[in-house]
């Protein structure tokens, strides 16, 4: 159980810690890392030929640099521009006693976050959307229509930009009141969805700490017994007065926290090598730090803002397998598809990153970023089933064959990545009175299932 008497020592060290700035803090990060890639003899082992890595032994000299790297660098405070260190012997119990299974939601909406190990044949979870904007006229509808998939265990509620016709401004009163409001269409969705029990991982309307104070507790709010509260961390160990706002109010509601963060390929980390560790010690820090039950980290490629390529899906693979094979925490990995709605591409991309993480350990996915969440609407419920048929059906799926399979998607799209194809907003694609997927929808996605499954994977062709 997260502890406010633990939080204090970071909270005091975020005061009284060696002083620096951003700028030098990444720029140290990056040496560091480069160093450690160094010392374990892990520099220019990605191989994009296998982007689902093969060898035990590199991910586990992944997890040991990773582990240097946060136990010797600390976190990054940047209200204060102070270095918050913890102990060796407070950072190693703090990640020796993480939780190996979370139980989520209630009643027949109740599901079990378990840890999972390489080729592990437990099926992950399903965590959708990706906190989407969605308009006020379509929010219940889209958000009912995620939730009736029982392929989607937790929900991810999407963001609405306005509230009552008015655009949500950060850091004011109405982003407090934005929170309260995203959670009450979240509630309501829910329970027309018949799935009163399911979690939601909230409030994905604030960018700053308001909206989750404003929502996290309160009556008619996001309820500490039933939804996570969700941390988001500014970059790769790294925090904020934002992000301990919402951990001490958290923890004072008793409720359950992920975090989420980035780590960058040609940001600070440099090379996907140096990603990977960066990757590694974030989700460690997570842990210990801000004591997250679970993780939501990812690798994003600045290249082209997403990480369905092989680079990034190699460092996406060892890194979780690291994380996996090493310590009990558990993670709803994200991945970042560019491609957006009612395409080809997009179903390729979802299923690469499906079958990556369902062979590489993850305890579960959180998505699809459809279209880089870049436009208003660009997610259907069809999506978010298809992530969850793909994820649960390639567990207990061998590397090698997961790899066998991603090999004959990855050049499908490999170069669009950076032009990716855009597709169609939910209202053109779907029935909004059914709730149904057009004609069109359902034969593009019942097309590329049977591409699927004649490529070896163990889905079945209902929609």
């Amino acid at each position: 159980m997260a502890s406010i008497e633990r939080l204090m020592h970071v909270l005091d060290k975020a005061n009284t810690g060696p002083v620096t700035n951003l700028n030098d803090w990444g720029l140290k990060v990056g040496s560091v890392i480069q160093e450690k890639l160094e010392k374990y003899k892990i520099a220019k082992t990605c191989d994009t030929k296998n982007p689902i890595n093969l060898h035990d032994d590199l991910a586990d000299a992944f997890f040991k640099a990773g582990y240097e790297l946060a136990a010797e660098m600390g976190l990054f405070c940047q209200d204060t521009e102070r270095v918050i260190q913890m102990s060796e012997s407070d950072f190693a119990y703090a990640i020796k006693n993480a939780k190996d299974n979370l139980i989520l939601g209630k009643g027949r909406d109740r599901v079990v976050l378990k840890h999972r190990q390489p080729e592990d044949p437990h099926e992950p979870i399903m965590a959708a959307p990706m906190g989407h904007l969605v308009t006020e006229d379509l929010y219940v509808k889209l958000t009912q229509g995620i939730a009736r998939h029982r392929e989607v265990d937790i929900l991810r509620s999407p963001t609405p930009g306005t509230m009552y016709g008015r655009p949500v401004l950060a850091g004011t009163p109405m982003e407090t009141a934005a929170g309260m409001y995203q959670m009450q269409l979240s509630r309501e969705a829910r329970w027309k969805a018949g799935r009163p029990g399911m979690p939601d991982m909230c409030v994905a309307s604030s960018t700053t700490e308001y909206g989750n104070l404003g929502a996290f507790g309160a009556p008619g709010g996001a309820d500490p017994d039933l939804d996570v509260a969700l941390i988001l961390a500014p970059g790769e160990l790294t925090t904020s007065y934002e992000v301990l706002h919402k951990v001490v109010h958290a923890i004072n509601c008793g409720a359950k926290m992920t975090n989420g963060f980035s780590s960058m390929i040609a940001g600070f980390p440099g090379p996907p090598e140096g990603a990977a560790v960066a990757r590694v010690a974030t989700i460690l820090q997570q842990t210990a730090y801000h004591q997250t039950d679970y993780y939501c980290g990812s690798i994003f490629d600045v290249r082209y803002l997403g990480n369905c390529g092989p680079h990034a899906q190699w460092a996406e693979s060892v890194s979780t397998q690291a994380v996996s094979r090493n310590t009990h925490i558990n993670g709803t990995d994200v991945q970042n598809q560019v491609a957006g709605p009612c395409t080809k591409m997009l179903m390729y991309e979802s299923a690469v990153c499906m079958i990556n993480l369902a062979t590489s350990g993850a305890a579960g996915y959180l998505g699809p970023r459809t279209a880089g969440t870049k436009y208003a609407n660009h997610i259907t419920p069809l999506d978010c089933k298809w992530c969850g048929e793909v994820l649960k059906a390639a567990a207990g799926m061998t590397r090698k064959k997961g790899n066998e399979i991603i090999n004959k998607l990855i050049p499908k799209y490999e170069d669009k990545l950076k032009t990716p194809d855009i597709g169609k907003p939910f209202q053109d694609v779907y029935d909004l009175d059914t709730l149904t997927p057009t004609q069109e929808l359902q034969d593009l996605y019942l097309g590329v299932k049977q591409e699927l499954i004649e490529m070896g994977l163990p889905v079945d062709m209902l929609v």
